[in-house]
C-alpha cells in the first residue's frame, strides 16, 4: 500500500521501533496507575465532601492533574479556606515542575501550544518513565505514560467522587498510603547497588523516627540530607 492509498500516511506507520517506544511507555505506566487510580478515589472522595459535583472533581483532576496540588487546595476549602488561599497553597506545591519542565523541555517537539499541551502529561511518574540513563528524556514514553497516568487518575476521581466510598472507607482501605507507595515504585529502580539501597534506608529509617517522636513536618527535609550525606561519605 502506498502513501496515497492510505490517505497520505505511510503503511505501518508509526515505524516499528516509534510503536515498541508507545508500547514501553504504557507497560511501565501500569504499576503506577494502578496506585495513582486508587489514590483518584481518595481524592474524589475528598472533593465530594467539600462539595464539588462529580463533574467538577473530575475535571480539576484532567486539568490540573497534580494530586498533591489538588489535596491541598481542596483541604484549604474543606477548612474553610477561600478559594484564592487554595489556588496559592496548589500552585507553591507545583512550583516543583518548573525545574522538572526546564529538564524536559528538549524532548518536546513543535510549538509554544504543543508543548504546553504534551507538558501537562509531565508528572514525577511519566518523567521518571521517560528519563534516560544519560539524562536525556524520550518524548514518546513520555507522552505514552503520561496517557496511561491521565486516565488512571481521572478514572480514580470519578469513581471517589460517585461512588458509595466515604472518608472512613479511604482510611479502612489503607488508601491514604498510597502517596509513600509511589515514591517507593519510582525510588525502587534506582537502589541497585549496596550503597544507594544503604542510603535509602538510613533516610527511610530517619523520617521514620522522626516521625514517632512527632517532628513530622522535617522528615522529609531531614531524610534528604540524611540520603546525600550518606550517598557522599560511601564514595
Amino acid at each position: 500500500m502506498t502513501a496515497a492509498e492510505s490517505g497520505g500516511v505511510p503503511y505501518g506507520w508509526p515505524p516499528p521501533g516509534r510503536r515498541t517506544a508507545w508500547t514501553a511507555g504504557a507497560r511501565a505506566a501500569v504499576p503506577f496507575t494502578v496506585a495513582i487510580f486508587a489514590f483518584g478515589i481518595s481524592f474524589g472522595v475528598l472533593a465530594q465532601g467539600a462539595g464539588f459535583s462529580a463533574l467538577a472533581a473530575a475535571s480539576m483532576s484532567g486539568l490540573v492533574f497534580v494530586g498533591s496540588s489538588q489535596f491541598a487546595a481542596v483541604s484549604v476549602l474543606v477548612n474553610g479556606g477561600g478559594w484564592a488561599a487554595a489556588a496559592v497553597a496548589g500552585t507553591l506545591l507545583n512550583l516543583r515542575y518548573l525545574v522538572m519542565g526546564f529538564a524536559i523541555l528538549p524532548a518536546l517537539r513543535g510549538g509554544r501550544a504543543r508543548r504546553a499541551v504534551e507538558s501537562q502529561l509531565v508528572i514525577e511518574e511519566s518523567w521518571a518513565i521517560a528519563s534516560d540513563a544519560d539524562g536525556r528524556f524520550d518524548r514518546v514514553r513520555l507522552l505514552s505514560s503520561g496517557v496511561v497516568l491521565w486516565l488512571g487518575w481521572v478514572a480514580g476521581t470519578l469513581l471517589g467522587a460517585l461512588g458509595p466510598f466515604t472518608a472512613v472507607d479511604v482510611l479502612n482501605y489503607g488508601l491514604d498510603a498510597v502517596s509513600p507507595v509511589l515514591f517507593f515504585l519510582l525510588l525502587a529502580p534506582h537502589l541497585g547497588t549496596v550503597r544507594k539501597r544503604s542510603a535509602a534506608a538510613a533516610a527511610g529509617l530517619g523520617a521514620v523516627v522522626l516521625t514517632a517522636v512527632a517532628v513530622p513536618d522535617t522528615a522529609i527535609a531531614a531524610a534528604c540530607v540524611l540520603a546525600a550525606v550518606w550517598t557522599w561519605r560511601a564514595r
